[in-house]
């Protein structure tokens, strides 16, 4: 079987890029953030910019969210990610995940932790042809499955990661 050009590619009807059902998963878990948080004590940033050139000052990432206390500075970014029943979301979310990028951002950021969580939706929170796999390609505890996009699940984990990072102190 050949494998698709870019001839066959414009030639489809839908295509890649025009699938939107992720901004529902992003903006649930941005408005979970700012439901959870105390405003006074978090600043919950939608799409945070200061990953952007982060490498060689040109090219780099842009989570989905972020969280820093005030007290501390400390910060904790996000992405989420979200699929149906194919895909390889899960896949690409693993780049963030490598140890190189585990000491990319160690290097500019200094913390104790990883500041990095993948946020698992939908059929990625609770197919085993995903969910089996998560521990082998993730480290424990820096990503989270978002079954059913509930808020009091989503806040255990955030509270307990928020305090096993010890964000809320120097």
């Amino acid at each position: 079987m050949a494998g698709m050009n870019s001839e066959k590619l414009s030639k489809r009807a839908r295509q890649p890029g025009h699938d939107r059902t992720f901004v529902h998963s992003e903006q649930s878990f941005y408005d979970a953030l700012t439901m959870i948080l105390d405003e006074s004590e978090w600043e919950v940033v939608d799409k945070p910019k200061q990953l952007r050139q982060m490498i060689e000052d040109r090219y780099g990432i842009e989570p989905e969210a972020s969280i820093r206390h005030r007290g501390t500075g400390k910060t904790l970014f996000f992405e989420v990610k979200k699929q149906k029943g194919g895909g390889n979301a899960d896949e690409r979310a693993c780049k963030h995940h490598t140890v190189q990028f585990y000491k990319t951002m160690q290097k500019r950021f200094g913390y104790d932790y990883h500041p990095f969580v993948t946020i698992m939706c939908e059929n990625l929170a609770v197919d085993d042809r995903y969910v089996l796999k998560h521990p082998t390609y993730f480290e424990d505890g820096q990503y989270f499955l978002w079954k059913d996009y509930d808020l009091d699940s989503l806040e255990d984990y955030l509270l307990d990661t928020i305090d096993r990072f010890n964000m809320e102190s120097e």
